[in-house]
């Protein structure tokens, strides 16, 4: 009985060491949606294995394509206006990876994707 109160108290701090850990670092989008409050099932509505849909990401980031924008709308380029249209939000936004921009399979530009 003891060795399974142990066992268990390992587990757990084992998980919230490491939960605690990578929600800190903020390294990742996804650990920034976390520390904020969002839970994973908020964008990953397919299961957790399927990459959430721009429909999803909208849903908290302006609402549709053209308002999130207008809304970054602030620079010499707009990323979110741009000659491609509307492409998935994971192809610049990797939640668990880093960031890519897909803009930069052609150009070259010198920005911070979150």
């Amino acid at each position: 009985m003891r060795l399974t109160a142990f066992i268990a108290a390992v587990s757990a701090a084992t998980f919230l060491a490491g939960t605690a850990c990578a929600a800190e670092s903020g390294k990742f989008l996804a650990d920034r949606h976390a520390a904020g409050g969002v839970k994973c099932e908020s964008c990953h509505k397919a299961g957790p294995k399927e990459a959430p849909k721009k429909e999803d990401c909208l849903a908290c980031h302006g609402g549709s394509y053209k308002a999130l924008a207008e809304k970054t709308d602030k620079g010499d380029i707009n990323y979110h206006a741009t000659h491609v249209g509307e492409p998935e939000c994971t192809q610049c936004h990797q939640g668990h990876k880093p960031p890519r921009l897909l803009c930069d399979q052609c150009h070259e530009f010198q920005v911070k994707v979150p």
